[in-house]
């Protein structure tokens, strides 16, 4: 091997070989919890489950590592140095991409060879998928209550199969989503500014997961090549849950291969493209260019007097937050369009229909924008520059924070929680009858308004911390969202602690809601829940506690 090109490898790997080790520890925390769920629960979605995982992982650790790649040297001002190498830019940004997908794809590959084991053993099984996107998943697991003839398992070999074309669909869709991220982020000026936009960028990915069933089979080039450019719609998952359980259903692509491949020559293009863009960006703006296009910031254009400096602080706060999370509240709406796909315009009454899908979108992607919203509003004002602006204001520390936290999470709350609320407020008094036309999870209920917003209060805390704690938005954001998750994973795969889970505790709530008992003294609510307020608080006070340490 080329001297020089064992030395960037060796470079790279030094620099990348933690962020490959979180990767790993995610996906085998993940595959321990498909065997022992899996075992435990006998749902027989093993292939399913894991590739949800993979989901969810891409989705985060894309952005992480885009970031990282693109914008490192940036960063770091070794940018220069590099340059002045003998070594031309384009083969340092191609080591640097190869060990960046490396460190990402790695990990999906081995966890699925290992989940094979169990898988060809006849310990774990797995379903065939459904035949159409609006079948029933209701045929999996025996539900009480409920007649339906079970789906019956694959045989080992073919159920490995099934596996092995997910774990591609996985590989290839998570490649493409950081190929984008990277060549987003080739001619950026910030780490900021490529996380808050690489975050938008995987959320509007993750919504365009049902695009297929978006389309259905009436659009039938769509339906069938749609996947050459967004190769995540090549399977679409459901998810069911009862008191016992939850699962996942899958919706196959009648094509699979030939769309991954096509998807792969657009790859190809895309790292050309980063190659020819990376280190090519200014180190400055030009003044007036490009600026005629540009629209003025929300809220920007509203002016008044302030009398204290107290209400230009708030003023100040609220232009920041409101704008952040308003951008959460319309993907959450896209994911709703997304997801009723032709129904929503079927129907005689589609805000009907849309308005009582909201609150099941804002469930989970309130969650991920929580920690936006609080890695956005604390983050860009611990720059060295606003850093340094600040300590030399007249204004306290406590005032600043504690301003800046209680107002990014009434945003969170009001904005992402209390439009959801507002605009779904006639479901909580909706007929049993009307109720059994949606599933539990995605229509409004009073379990939602108890518990969902206090899980986005916490991952909004925890994003405020993990920022003050290392004073960078998006790696705060990640780890937040990381520790929540993985913490999620082991106690749903560990018997009697899975009773503790949030989103068990929640799910039990509205199981028992939907037979008309609603008692917060039931599963665990007060010890979970009144821990999840705990770890609020603390991780306000922690964070604050930080903030008062830093030095800029």
């Amino acid at each position: 091997m080329d001297p020089v090109l064992k030395s960037l490898i060796w470079k790279e790997w030094q620099e990348r070989k933690w962020t490959f080790l979180v990767c790993l520890l995610w996906i085998l925390t993940g595959v321990i919890y498909v065997v022992c769920y899996e075992s435990i629960t006998g749902c027989r979605t093993a292939a399913a489950r894991y590739s949800t995982i993979c989901l969810v992982y891409s989705i985060f650790m894309s952005v992480f590592l885009a970031m990282r790649v693109s914008l490192s040297e940036v960063t770091n001002e070794t940018l220069a140095f590099s340059r002045s190498l003998p070594v031309p830019l384009s083969r340092i940004a191609a080591v640097k991409l190869g060990v960046g997908l490396c460190s990402l794809l790695v990990p999906i590959l081995l966890g699925a060879l290992i989940l094979m084991l169990p898988l060809a053993g006849g310990m774990l099984e797995q379903v065939p998928g459904r035949a159409n996107a609006n079948a029933s998943g209701a045929d999996i697991v025996t539900i009480p209550g409920v007649e339906a003839t079970l789906r019956t398992s694959l045989s080992a070999g073919i159920a490995v199969g099934l596996l092995l074309k997910l774990t591609c669909i996985s590989l290839v869709q998570t490649g493409a989503l950081f190929l984008l991220l990277c060549v987003a982020g080739a001619r950026r000026r910030s780490e900021v500014t490529l996380g808050l936009l690489g975050t938008v960028i995987a959320c509007v990915w993750f919504i365009l997961l049902p695009l297929r069933a978006f389309f259905g089979p009436h659009f039938h080039f769509l339906h069938e090549w749609g996947g050459s450019i967004f190769p995540q719609s090549l399977v679409v998952f459901f998810t069911y849950s009862s008191e016992n359980a939850t699962w996942n259903d899958l919706y196959l692509a009648n094509r699979v291969w030939l769309p991954l491949l096509l998807n792969l020559l657009l790859q190809a293009g895309l790292i050309i493209w980063f190659l020819r863009r990376y280190g090519t960006q200014n180190s400055v703006s030009v003044p007036g260019r490009f600026q005629f296009w540009k629209t003025p910031p929300l809220f920007s254009l509203i002016s008044m007097p302030l009398p204290r400096p107290v209400f230009s602080l708030i003023w100040i706060n609220v232009r920041q937050s409101v704008p952040l999370a308003l951008a959460g509240l319309f993907l959450a709406g896209f994911l709703v369009l997304m997801e009723t796909g032709g129904n929503l315009f079927d129907s005689r009454n589609s805000w009907e229909v849309f308005r009582h899908h909201l609150p099941g979108s804002m469930h989970m992607l309130g969650l991920l924008w929580a920690t936006v919203v609080g890695a956005g509003v604390i983050g860009a004002e611990l720059a060295p520059g606003l850093g340094h602006f600040w300590r030399s204001r007249p204004i306290s520390v406590r005032s600043w924070f504690w301003l800046k936290y209680l107002i990014g999470l009434l945003a969170v709350l009001i904005v992402l929680d209390g439009t959801t609320i507002y605009v779904s407020w006639d479901t909580l008094f909706m007929s049993a009858e009307e109720k059994m036309r949606y599933s539990p999870s995605s229509i409004l209920s009073w379990s939602y308004v108890v518990c969902v917003p206090l899980m986005h209060a916490m991952l909004y805390s925890l994003a405020v911390l993990g920022v003050c704690w290392w004073k960078k938005p998006v790696r705060g954001a990640v780890v937040a969202a990381v520790v929540f998750f993985m913490s999620s994973l082991l106690m749903e795969s560990i018997p009697g602690v899975s009773n503790y889970d949030p989103f068990y505790v929640y799910n039990n709530l509205v199981q028992a809601e939907r037979k008309g008992v609603f008692d917060l003294s039931l599963h665990h609510f007060p010890v979970v829940f009144g821990l999840i307020a705990g770890i609020t608080l603390g991780a306000a006070l922690l964070a604050f506690r930080k903030l008062q340490r830093l030095e800029f």
